[in-house]
């Protein structure tokens, strides 16, 4: 066998293995236990999955509680439940990408996740006092242009 034919024939073995090795790296635990000696400990890791699926709830609770307060007429005992229970879900929706302080993967998200929950429990706290006031919560919806401006 020459030297050619030995190379040729190493080609589909070499690529075999780099696409099995890959499989196996995307199919297992193994970029999650990258990341725990790669990062610092003090370093939050938002994963893709994570982020899409908060970011998703947020948009379409942001949509809702848009579409109720724009509803015509005063604010009754059921509206203002609705936007009591949206504004809720979007504190839950943000306490898993909340950083607490730490740095994450999204620049972004670090910066500016903690400042958005914090209008939205403004904004619950005096949708939540007697009188309630809803002029905080017509805000909420423009806390996002901080990240998600059109520009």
């Amino acid at each position: 066998m020459t030297a050619r034919q030995r190379v040729t024939r190493r080609i589909p073995v070499t690529l075999l293995s780099v696409l099995f090795v890959a499989l196996l790296a995307a199919c297992t635990e193994i970029p999650a236990l990258l990341r725990r000696h790669t990062y610092p400990p003090d370093f939050k890791y938002i994963d893709r999955t994570q982020l899409r699926s908060a970011m998703w709830q947020l948009a379409d609770d942001v949509s809702a509680l848009d579409r109720v307060m724009r509803q015509p007429g005063a604010i009754d005992a059921a509206r203002r439940a609705d936007v009591e229970r949206l504004l809720t879900a979007m504190l839950s929706a943000t306490s898993a990408l909340q950083a607490q302080g730490r740095p994450t993967n999204h620049p972004l998200m670090s910066d500016h996740v903690e400042g958005f929950r914090r209008d939205v429990t403004q904004a619950l706290a005096a949708v939540r006092a007697e009188p309630p006031n809803y002029y905080l919560v017509g805000t909420v919806s423009g806390t996002c242009l901080t990240c998600h401006s059109p520009e």
